[in-house]
This record gives structure tokens, C-alpha cells and sequence, in this order.
């Protein structure tokens, strides 16, 4: 009886068993970041957000398990003072449970922009639109970028 019962739960565990998919992409960021900061100003930012991507499946259960690494080399340019501004070597990680595929994702990436002037350092938010599927396919977009004073 044992045996049965030992056979039977190792038969749901390798029902459960988790398909995975993987790849990268980059997005190159070439747009203005608006201010809503009194002493800040738009920037011209440049760069590439790096994403890493992991897509799991349980069998058992149909839940597809989307997990989104991000790591930001963006800098800019100041529009009124031509401040450079270095960005923050940030890094982001996500995790997203769901029965879609292919999944639609957004996401707000926040982030530093160290002003290397007399120009106050800025705190940049942007919006990354990802569309992701269980065959390893990611593909993202930036939707917006804004700044607002850093504390």
C-alpha cells in the first residue's frame, strides 16, 4: 500500500513538473524625460535597459510564471542647462503568476540621474510596456519617462 501511494504522489509531482523557456533582449531608450521638479529640467536620455527573461509553466495547474530581470545603462542630457547626467546603474527584478500567454506587462522602473553639474540630481521614472509568452519570445518598449526632484 505504501508503494501505491509513494507511486501515485511521485506520478502527480512529475505532472506538476515545470516547462521553462529563456532568453534577453535590450531596449534602447532615445526620448526626453519631462519635469515635474520647481529647479529640474527635461532630459534627453540615452541608453539600453538590458532584460533577462524566464518563463515557467506548472503543468498541474496551467500557471505560467514570468520572471523579469532588468538592469538600466541610461544617461542624458539636460535640455535647458546641458548638464550630463549619469544614470544609476539600477536593477530590477519582477515576478509575474498568469494563465496568459502571450503576457502583457507594464512596469514602473524608477531610477537616479546624477546630475554632473550645478543642475540638481533628478529621480527618472519610466514606463517599460513588455509583451512575453511561454516559447521564450519577450519583447518591450519604453512608454513614457518623466523626473521629479531627488530627496
Amino acid at each position: 500500500m505504501k508503494r501505491i501511494l509513494a507511486l501515485a504522489a511521485l506520478a502527480i509531482a512529475m505532472t506538476s513538473t515545470l516547462a521553462t523557456a529563456q532568453s534577453t533582449t535590450d531596449v534602447a531608450v532615445n526620448d526626453t524625460a519631462s519635469t515635474s521638479c520647481p529647479s529640474g529640467e527635461a532630459v534627453a536620455l540615452n541608453g539600453v535597459l538590458h532584460l533577462a527573461f524566464t518563463s515557467t509553466t506548472d503543468a498541474a495547474t496551467g500557471i505560467n510564471n514570468y520572471q523579469i530581470a532588468v538592469l538600466s545603462d541610461i544617461s542624458g542630457i539636460g535640455q535647458a542647462t546641458q548638464t550630463d547626467y549619469a544614470g544609476e546603474n539600477a536593477s530590477f527584478g519582477y515576478n509575474f503568476p498568469t494563465t496568459d500567454s502571450p503576457a502583457q506587462i507594464s512596469l514602473q522602473l524608477g531610477s537616479r540621474l546624477f546630475s554632473k553639474g550645478a543642475a540638481p540630481s533628478l529621480q527618472l521614472t519610466q514606463t517599460l510596456n513588455i509583451t512575453a509568452d511561454t516559447a521564450g519570445h519577450i519583447s518591450a518598449s519604453t512608454a513614457g519617462s518623466n523626473t521629479q526632484c531627488a530627496n
